[in-house]
């Protein structure tokens, strides 16, 4: 949940992003909420050099200031407090106060400006990988404890070999995978772990709890600037302390769900971390470095392995009784399709 990016974290337009799997986002237009040449609501000082700066405790002293903040701060609470939502799946209480009619009109609009750009990489709906991926997301679908049939899901395939592993899910029912993220997947389990993360993203409405925070964020930046007048120590501290663990957070959230959901699908989750083990290795050849996790968007790639070790036990026993017995004459032939 705003996010496949097995790669990424642009617009969610995002075809050409590197970090692993995202979920999808608007463009970024943070500016539109603060910009630097709007009226000031801060009191400022002058030193002997004539240069301004900004005075918190100025702000603070002042009666005025004071019931503005507080009055924000009391309807800012009840606001929030009255949007609380539970996820599925993980029980994380999380704010979401944009509509899913919003984030599907997000989505559709993404879709028509993807299928414009990858116009002749898109496989035929008929092609055996866009029938597999399709076979392996219904089963998915399938055991969704929230009903999407009503959304008009469609599969879609990239061709293009040179671009880096990516997966997404729109809001709104679109699922784009690229096929340079095959070999990574390796079979339909490791597919499944991609699939089931990108719509766990989609199943925990990650897109709209983004979109919820975005005046969140733009308050505290306002907030911040006022008592420091600093942009960029501002913009460091709300990425690195607020944006950026938010973000993982979502992003663990969705690999728990994820596993959750391909186990009751009967795919085997002890492959998960066999499909994070790959990508680190591919991280490795084609990065050549690793950022540090408290500068990412995504966890880095040893924890999510450590955490499905984790959850594998649980993962385990969903599937163990999801009566897959069905399932299992067909593994050794569904690992030999990729």
């Amino acid at each position: 949940m705003n996010r496949f990016n097995f790669f990424s974290h642009t617009s969610r337009l995002r075809a050409t992003k590197w970090q692993a799997f995202g979920h999808f986002y608007s463009p970024n237009s943070q500016n539109s909420f603060f910009a630097k040449n709007s009226t000031r609501f801060y009191a400022t000082y002058r030193r002997f050099n004539g240069q301004q700066t900004v005075s918190g405790l100025n702000v603070l002293n002042n009666t005025g200031s004071r019931k503005l903040i507080g009055g924000t701060i009391v309807i800012g609470g009840i606001i929030y407090f009255s949007n609380l939502e539970e996820a599925p799946v993980s029980g994380r209480r999380r704010f979401i106060w944009t509509s899913e009619s919003i984030e599907r009109k997000i989505g559709d609009y993404s879709y028509r400006q993807l299928l414009g750009q990858f116009r002749g990489k898109l496989l035929a709906d008929n092609h055996p990988q866009v029938l597999k991926v399709k076979s392996i997301f219904q089963r998915i679908l399938n055991v969704s404890p929230i009903d999407e049939s009503k959304l008009d899901w469609k599969v879609h395939v990239i061709y293009d070999p040179h671009s880096p592993p990516n997966a997404f899910v729109l809001p709104g029912g679109k699922v784009f995978v690229f096929s340079s993220i095959i070999p990574i997947c390796k079979n339909d389990d490791g597919m499944a772990t991609v699939l089931s993360h990108e719509f766990a993203h989609q199943l925990a409405r990650h897109t709209g709890e983004n979109m919820s925070k975005t005046p969140i964020y733009a308050a505290l930046s306002l907030l911040l600037y006022t008592l420091t007048g600093a942009d960029m120590f501002n913009n460091l501290i709300m990425n690195a302390l607020v944006k950026m663990p938010a973000s993982r957070e979502m992003e663990t959230e969705a690999d728990y769900i994820g596993l959750m959901l391909m186990s009751q699908a009967c795919f085997d989750p002890r492959e998960a971390p066999h499909v994070w083990e790959r990508m680190t290795q591919f991280e490795k050849t084609a990065v050549g470095r690793s950022v540090p996790e408290f500068l990412s968007t995504h966890p880095a790639s040893t924890r999510r392995i450590q955490n499905m070790e984790e959850w594998l036990p649980k993962a385990l026993e969903a599937r163990a009784n999801s009566n897959c017995r069905d399932y299992n004459g067909f593994m050794a032939l569904s690992h030999d399709l990729w």
